[in-house]
């Protein structure tokens, strides 16, 4: 019988929804520092779909490289995938800073969440070894 509530398994999600924040960071502050670049068009992560393709296939997903003149972080072929989204044409590109800043506030509160919740459950780990020494 699958034990759906052990503590792998929960580390297993809890780890996984922490690394698809971390890749979303990274692909926000990409059209944060883009915002001066002439035509850019923001990119984002779907974290519903990119956590739940992670946790299918159990393996770790990184970034994909879209120009082989990119720095190479030991990402594997079948990474998250980026899409462009849908903006305003500002007259130099489509950032919209406030846009940006308002996903970058949601992405951290999802990790700073995912985080507690490890550190909460590793605590009880804690507890429960000091308790069965007694």
């Amino acid at each position: 019988m699958p034990d759906n509530l052990s503590f792998s398994k929960i580390f297993n999600y809890l780890d996984k929804a922490i690394g698809v924040t971390q890749n979303r960071n990274a692909v926000i502050a990409s059209n944060v520092s883009n915002i001066d670049t002439p035509g850019y068009r923001p990119k984002d992560i779907n974290f519903k779909e990119a956590l739940a393709r992670t946790l299918e296939t159990g393996n770790e997903l990184n970034l994909t490289r879209t120009n082989p003149g990119h720095i190479d972080m030991r990402m594997s072929p079948q990474g998250i995938e980026t899409f462009e989204e849908e903006g305003e044409w500002n007259g130099y590109n489509w950032v919209n800073i406030d846009k940006e800043m308002t996903k970058l506030t949601e992405n951290n509160l999802i990790y700073r969440e995912a985080v507690e919740t490890l550190l909460r459950k590793i605590a009880l780990i804690k507890e429960v070894i000091k308790e069965g020494g007694r």
